[in-house]
């Protein structure tokens, strides 16, 4: 029960941080940065009918068909989203920009939103709108939620072109960015690891030395090579990225010749792994 209202308070934060990005740094510029929020900044420009109420114009109808086609599950998920939004932007509507600069309103407003998306997403919550279309269209045209709604808020910030010009749509790619790579930060942390596969004849002195060397753990995979059909042993391991550069000097003081795939791994636990 208290970590269920833990996590409720979380939410309902990160909808507040949400609202408050959207009407101290985004809104006094005309910035964009894509979804029902960004659509509502530009039909206030030019219906003079305030954000919270054309938010929730929106997010209602969005999230009663959302209801109907996607199921009771799409409530709990985002039911709080869809109706708190438009609450806490009306409350915070009258808290002024914090900085004259514009860029830094972008950068900033960028942060904040991706961070309170980052939030949401981290406790399976969402702020309603685009992406709950997202998920309608992809039912039934079958393609990623993600490039769904990459191409509806894209579709969002080209409008800030005809009302507010080329500069203002700049910024609003510049904000859409900004808060895609701070909800995926956010999401797989701010230290990558890297699981490293080694191929080659000379395993087992290899594996000895990031024993002993880098007190690393290490594990053998069975392979077996495509063309020649032979049996071998490929040499897996999670280190850090400040490690990775030892691991290749060792790898080619055993064997030059040695085949060394590297990709990020953000999340490492269990078995007793532990990279910090």
């Amino acid at each position: 029960m208290k970590g269920k209202l833990i996590d409720l308070s979380i939410i309902i934060f990160a909808i507040f941080l949400f609202s408050f990005a959207l009407n101290v740094f985004f809104a006094p510029y005309h910035i964009v940065p894509g979804g029902v929020s960004g659509l509502a900044i530009v039909l206030e420009s030019v219906l003079h009918i305030k954000k919270s109420i054309i938010i929730g114009v929106f997010n209602v109808p969005i999230f009663l068909l959302g209801l109907y086609i996607l199921g009771r599950k799409f409530v709990i998920n985002t039911a709080l989203g869809a109706f708190l939004v438009p609450i806490f932007v009306e409350l915070t509507s009258g808290i002024g920009p914090f900085t004259k600069d514009i860029f830094l309103a972008t950068v900033l407003g960028g942060v904040i939103t991706g961070v309170a998306l980052g939030m949401l997403l981290s406790k399976q919550a969402s702020v309603g709108g685009t992406d709950t279309i997202a998920k309608m269209i992809s039912k039934f045209i079958h393609k990623p939620v993600g490039k769904i709604m990459i191409c509806i808020d894209l579709s969002i910030v080209t409008l800030t072109v005809y009302v507010f010009g080329i500069e203002k749509a700049l910024y609003g790619v510049v904000a859409v960015y900004i808060v895609g790579r701070v909800v995926d930060i956010y999401i797989k942390g701010f230290k990558d690891s890297k699981s490293v596969y080694v191929i080659s004849d000379n395993i087992q002195k290899i594996n000895n030395l990031i024993l002993t060397q880098m007190n690393g753990r290490t594990t053998k995979l069975e392979a077996r090579g495509g063309y020649t059909d032979e049996e071998k042993e490929i040499l897996m391991c999670v280190i850090t990225s400040k490690e990775i550069i030892r691991l290749k000097e060792i790898v080619r003081e055993v064997d030059n010749n040695a085949l060394v795939l590297v990709q990020d791994s953000y999340e490492v636990y269990g078995k007793g792994f532990s990279v910090t």
